[in-house]
C-alpha cells in the first residue's frame, strides 16, 4: 500500500481552494436535491403522519403506535445493507446507482395511495396490521430508490470543498420542499381534502387518504428527476474492479475506523429518540391543553419558520465547513443543540405558549447544519477505504449508515412510546395528567439530550478526515488510479 506524503499545510484543517476542473455544475447539484424531498413526501404520508392519525385521531396506545413504527423499520433496515452490496456490484450499461433508482421512484408512486385505505371500523389491531404490511412495502421500495441515491452523491466530485457545495446546493432545494412538510398535519383536517362540509369535526383518515394520492403523483415527477440529469463520475473505475461477496464487503466497511466514530456519533444522535417523541404529548396536552387545531396550526408555523431560517442557515454551515473544515462546523452545530435542550426546560410553558417555538426553530436551524456537513464526510470515508482497500464501495457504506441510522433510530422510537408511559403519561386522560407528570417529561427531554451533546463533541474532536488528511489521500488515489474525468466519467491516467 503507499504511504501518504508529508502535510499538505501546517493548519490540516483549513481546506484548500476548489480547482475549477472539480466542480459539479451548479444544476446538476440542484437537481440532485430533489431526491430527498420524494423520499420526504412519503415520509411525511407515512411517518410522520402516524402519531396524528392513529394516536390523536383514532386513539391508539402510543406504545402500539411506537411499535409498529418500529416493526416496518427495522424490516427496512434490513434491507439496506443487501441493496447497498447489489447496487456496488451493479453493471449496466445505465450505470450502478441510475436503474434502481428509477424503480425506486416507480414503486413508491404506485405503493403510496394504498396505505391509509384500512377501515376505520377495524379493531386496532386489524389496522396496525395493515398498516405494518404496506409500511414494509414502502420502505422497501423507498430503500431501492435511496441507497442507490445517497450513493450517487458520493460520486458527483472528488474534491473536500465541492462535496459539501453539493449538499449546500440539494440542501437548500430540500429546505425549500420541507416547507411543506410542517402543513401535512393541518392540510389533513381541510374539507378539500376530507371532502366534509365546513364545521364539521375533521376526519384526518379522508384527509390523508386524499392527500397521499396528490403526492404520489408528486413523488412521480420529483424522484425522477436526478435519475437521467446526475451523472456516476466513478464509475467507469467501478467497473474495473471485481464484485465483492455479500459478507467481505460488509467486513471490510466495519474496519474503517472513521466509519465506525461515525456510527457512534449517530448512535448518540438516536438516542435521544428516547425522549425528543415526548415533545409531541408535551405540546399538545401542557402547552395547548389539548387543542388539536391550535396545536396543527402551531406546528405548521413553526416548521415553515423554522424551514425558513434553515434554508438561510445552510449556505453559513456550508461555508463554515469549506473554511475552517467539516469537523469544526459539525461542532458548531453540536454545542448549539445543547443550548438547545437546555431551552426545553424555559420554553415549555402554558402561559406563554408560543414560547414553545423557540426550541423547534433552533431544531431546524440545527438539523440543516448537521445534513450539510455529515454526507460530505461520509463521501471523505470513502476515499479513505480506498486507500486501504483499492475499491469504490460508496453502496456499502451508506447502506451500513442508513441500515445504522434506521435501526437505531427505531429501536429508540420503538422504547420512547413505553418511555411516554414510564413517565406516567395516559393518553385517555389528554391534559389532566397527574401530577409532575409533564414535570418529569420535560426534565427528561432536556437534560438527556445535552448529557449526549457532551459526548458527540468528544467525538467531533477526535475526528481523523481533516481536510489536510483527505488532500494527502487523494494525492495516493491519483497516483495510483487516475484522476476522475468530471464531463465524463473516464479515469485519466496519471
Amino acid at each position: 500500500m503507499q504511504e501518504l506524503p508529508a502535510p499538505l499545510h501546517p493548519d490540516t484543517h483549513r481546506p484548500q481552494k476548489t480547482a475549477t476542473e472539480d466542480k459539479v455544475p451548479r444544476h446538476e447539484k440542484a437537481l440532485y436535491g430533489l431526491g430527498s424531498p420524494s423520499m420526504g413526501l412519503v415520509d411525511q404520508i407515512i411517518q410522520y403522519q402516524v402519531q396524528q392519525v392513529l394516536v390523536y385521531g383514532l386513539g391508539m396506545s402510543p406504545a402500539l403506535n411506537s411499535m409498529i413504527v418500529m416493526i416496518f423499520r427495522i424490516v427496512d433496515a434490513l434491507t439496506d445493507p443487501v441493496m447497498g452490496w447489489i447496487s456496488d456490484n451493479a453493471r449496466t450499461r445505465f450505470g450502478r446507482r441510475r436503474p434502481f433508482m428509477f424503480l425506486g421512484c416507480l414503486l413508491m408512486a404506485l405503493i403510496l395511495p394504498f396505505v391509509w385505505r384500512f377501515n376505520e371500523h377495524w379493531d386496532m389491531i386489524w389496522i396496525a396490521v395493515w398498516f405494518v404490511i404496506f409500511g414494509i412495502l414502502m420502505s422497501t421500495a423507498t430503500t431501492i430508490y435511496n441507497i442507490p441515491y445517497q450513493s450517487l452523491k458520493m460520486e458527483m466530485t472528488p474534491d473536500y470543498n465541492e462535496r459539501t457545495s453539493v449538499n449546500v446546493y440539494s440542501g437548500i432545494v430540500i429546505t425549500l420542499f420541507g416547507l411543506i412538510s410542517p402543513w401535512v398535519w393541518k392540510l389533513t383536517q381541510q374539507p378539500f381534502f376530507t371532502g366534509q362540509l365546513p364545521g364539521e369535526e375533521p376526519n384526518t383518515l379522508l384527509g390523508i387518504r386524499n392527500i397521499a394520492i396528490w403526492f404520489a403523483g408528486l413523488v412521480l415527477i420529483i424522484g425522477m428527476i436526478p435519475t437521467f440529469v446526475c451523472k456516476e463520475r466513478y464509475y467507469a473505475k467501478a467497473q474495473k474492479q471485481k464484485k465483492e461477496p455479500f459478507l467481505r464487503s460488509l467486513g471490510l466497511t466495519f474496519k474503517s475506523r472513521p466509519f465506525l466514530m461515525m456510527l457512534a456519533l449517530i448512535f448518540t444522535m438516536n438516542l435521544e429518540g428516547l425522549v425528543t417523541g415526548m415533545g409531541g404529548y408535551i405540546s399538545l396536552y401542557y402547552v395547548f391543553g389539548g387543542d388539536k387545531v391550535f396545536a396543527a396550526t402551531f406546528t405548521g408555523v413553526a416548521g415553515t419558520i423554522g424551514g425558513f431560517l434553515g434554508f438561510f442557515s445552510i449556505p453559513f454551515f456550508g461555508k463554515l465547513a469549506t473554511r475552517f473544515g467539516k469537523e469544526r462546523s459539525l461542532l458548531v452545530v453540536t454545542v448549539a443543540h445543547i443550548v438547545m435542550a437546555g431551552s426545553i426546560w424555559f420554553c415549555y410553558n402554558p402561559k406563554l405558549p408560543w414560547l414553545a417555538v423557540i426550541p423547534v426553530l433552533l431544531n431546524g436551524l440545527l438539523i440543516a447544519g448537521l445534513w450539510t456537513v455529515v454526507p460530505s464526510m461520509k463521501a471523505d470515508i470513502v476515499d479513505d477505504d480506498e486507500v486501504r482497500t483499492g475499491e469504490r464501495r460508496e453502496g456499502s457504506f451508506e447502506s451500513v449508515f442508513s441500515w445504522f441510522q434506521k435501526f437505531t433510530g427505531t429501536v429508540f422510537t420503538g422504547i420512547s412510546g413505553f418511555v411516554v408511559i414510564a413517565a406516567g403519561f395516559q393518553i385517555k386522560l389528554g391534559a389532566a395528567q397527574a401530577d409532575g407528570v409533564f414535570t418529569r417529561m420535560i426534565l427528561m427531554m432536556s437534560l438527556i439530550p445535552m448529557a449526549l451533546g457532551i459526548i458527540q463533541c468528544i467525538l467531533i474532536i477526535k475526528w481523523p478526515l481533516t481536510a489536510g488528511r483527505m488532500g494527502e489521500i487523494r494525492q495516493v488515489l491519483e497516483a495510483r488510479r487516475g484522476k476522475i474525468d468530471m464531463s465524463g466519467g473516464r479515469v485519466i491516467p496519471s
